[in-house]
């Protein structure tokens, strides 16, 4: 089987229709988040709930996704957002989208509902839809055993919180990866999906192999050349110096400096004490996805995928006070099909209103909500998940959550677009931009610059992609637009290509444009160069604010940070000035050729070649 080659599959549980379609009409998005979001902008119905049978969820395998390539074997899952209405998308490593493209299948376009819990079995071309009531609440951990042991295979499973449609529901894949953000998961519970469990036997080939070797070979030298990528080999994922330096959430963003000592006990180092072993996902030679284990109270632990979210969402947000402490909650929230970002935002936000009296016991159902109780803590993930007393409420996110209770509770509720948020803002305009304007809303995954990774970096090359003569200081607004705009284009074309974000890091002297473009060609056939996989990005980016511009209401307001990071200095000094970022909004707006409101022109769509799309905008605007 070719890189090139591979179908499109379309499965409508409620009539049980599953059919292969030719791939040739979507290569001009790739594969992975391009088609997926091509296919979801034109078939995903006006006016539709995310929870309504109708609407789509597509799990799209990177094209390199199965080849040697390092990091590449990424899957891009795309729905309606149950938090936002927007976009909802998300990016996830494991071993599941190698799989599928050794299947023959590219991307699965799954409609309709099951009439009880099911799972969809995929060996190579044969697909069945299978009925197995037991899976219902079965942890992630659970299903993928009982799965992998039935059919082998790779599984992409959700837990307990996604079969009660918990908006903060994710996907687990391998029994540790999630896919999170957006409440994908709910989605698939809506559907009585469980699981996909696929199995392939084909082999992916390239155009050309020599080269091919070459050029991962030459990529190799750089991860282990790298300083940066040689921690990130130690530790794992979470493998910075520090949890943070001056900038954390702590306690729901209070604007407080957590304790030295709490920073310590949290360092990489503390961790490292328990970490027992590392595996990579398929064709990666980094191999940062961790396993920890420990005994506590007589009872055995073993973590897997410890995130650099995780100091941050359970030690600094929720004040948590150990690494066994913060293995514990991560592990809770992947069994049971956990957002990790999404529930502690909602947990936070709890805290806070109740510290502030607009939550009270009665509220609750008895319980007293304090920062650092672990204990509590994770009975607040649990009940979430299953949807039990207090857990009901949370389960719905902190928006909405908030609106429900009200009394100035809103005030406390850190979201951009409605999803609660991970990203701190205060310090870095890169940073917080990307974030901000995210098509998903709020993750800095899709275009957020970390500036102190591009420090030192040559005058060429900080012309040649940002047109900037230098950076600047870190906490300055002026030219960071371009940063964004750089970055936005460049993953929109990773995770079409299914390569992982790891294999840059967002840093300048990591894997460039010029190799990403390279291996591309050598794989494909396709002569690209660098400016031709960012424009690929744009297109995908494109597509995603327009799909926005259809299914809610979103404005310029909407890109604007939450007040706390205005009004609510970090240490009483750092905050986001503005107006100057009204300013640099739009600069960014034009440097996309957007309106005042970031929606894509006509012009802008066109010049894209994206014209079908520019007429239904154009339909829906008169």
């Amino acid at each position: 089987m070719d890189v090139k080659e591979g179908s499109l599959a379309r499965i409508n549980l409620t009539d049980k229709e599953i059919s292969l379609e030719d791939f040739s009409k979507y290569t001009d998005f790739i594969g992975g988040r391009g088609v997926n979001q091509y296919i979801l902008f034109n078939e995903m119905p006006l006016d539709t709930s995310p929870f309504d049978p109708g609407t789509p969820i597509i799990f799209g395998a990177g094209l390199l996704a199965g080849t040697e390539a390092p990091g590449s074997s990424r899957l891009n899952i795309d729905s309606k957002n149950v938090l936002t209405g927007g976009i909802g998308s998300s990016n996830v490593g494991g071993n599941f989208a190698s799989e599928m493209r050794k299947a023959g299948i590219n991307n699965i376009v799954i409609t309709g509902k099951c009439e009880e819990t099911s799972y969809l079995l995929i060996e190579d071309d044969n697909i069945k839809i299978i009925f197995d009531d037991r899976l219902f609440e079965k942890t992630t951990k659970e299903t993928d055993k009982l799965l992998n042991k039935k059919h082998g295979g790779e599984v992409l499973c959700i837990g307990p919180a996604g079969d009660n449609l918990v908006r903060s529901a994710c996907i687990i894949v391998n029994g540790s990866r999630a896919a999170g953000r957006c409440g994908l998961g709910a989605i698939m519970g809506s559907k009585n999906l469980k699981a996909i469990v696929v199995r392939g036997t084909s082999d992916i080939e390239v155009s050309d192999e020599d080269e091919f070797q070459k050029i991962i070979e030459e990529w190799e030298e750089k991860f282990y050349n790298s300083e940066f990528i040689q921690r990130r080999m130690k530790y794992g994922v979470y493998c910075y110096d520090a949890p943070w330096d001056i900038e954390s959430p702590y306690q729901n963003f209070s604007g407080k400096i957590p304790p030295e000592k709490k920073k310590q006990k949290l360092m990489p180092e503390e961790f490292f004490k328990y970490l027992t072993d590392k595996k990579s996902c398929d064709s990666c030679p980094i191999e940062c996805w961790t396993e920890h284990e420990f005994k506590d109270n007589d009872k055995r632990y073993h973590v897997e995928a410890l995130q650099g979210n995780d100091p941050h969402n359970f030690g600094a947000k929720l004040d948590l006070d150990t690494p066994k402490e913060v293995l514990k909650a991560h592990k809770l929230c992947n069994d049971l099909g956990l957002d990790t970002d999404n529930v502690t935002g909602a947990i936070s936000w709890a805290i806070e209103s109740f510290e502030k009296g607009q939550i009270t016991e009665k509220d609750t159902n008895g319980l007293t909500l304090e920062w650092g109780d672990f204990e509590l803590i994770y009975d607040l993930i649990e009940k979430t998940a299953y949807r039990i007393g207090f857990g009901d409420l949370l389960a719905e996110g902190c928006k909405r959550s908030s609106e429900s209770i009200g009394k100035g509770s809103e005030e406390n509720c850190i979201h951009v677009k409605g999803q609660e948020l991970f990203e701190c803002l205060w310090m870095s305009p890169s940073w917080a931009l990307g974030t901000m304007v995210s098509p998903r809303g709020g993750t800095h995954t899709r275009g957020a610059a970390i500036e102190e990774r591009m420090q030192g970096m040559p005058k060429n090359k900080l012309k040649k992609y940002f047109d900037l003569e230098k950076l600047g200081d870190i906490t300055s607004y002026k030219g960071k637009e371009n940063l964004v705009y750089f970055f936005e284009r460049l993953q929109g074309f990773l995770d079409s290509a299914g390569i992982c974000l790891f294999t840059n890091s967002l840093r300048m002297d990591m894997i460039l444009p010029e190799d990403y473009s390279k291996l591309y060609s050598v794989a494909t056939g396709k002569s690209v160069n660098w400016k031709d996989i960012l424009r690929i990005g744009e297109k995908v980016h494109n597509i995603e604010r327009a799909y926005n511009a259809l299914y809610t209401d979103w404005s310029r307001e909407d890109d604007l940070p939450p007040k706390r990071f205005v009004e609510n200095k970090l240490a009483g000094k750092y905050g986001i000035d503005f107006e100057e970022w009204n300013k640099m909004l739009d600069r960014y707006y034009e440097l996309h050729g957007w309106d005042e409101d970031g929606i894509p022109t006509t012009e802008k769509l066109n010049a894209l070649g994206l014209e079908e799309v520019a007429e239904k905008i154009t339909q829906h605007q008169n």
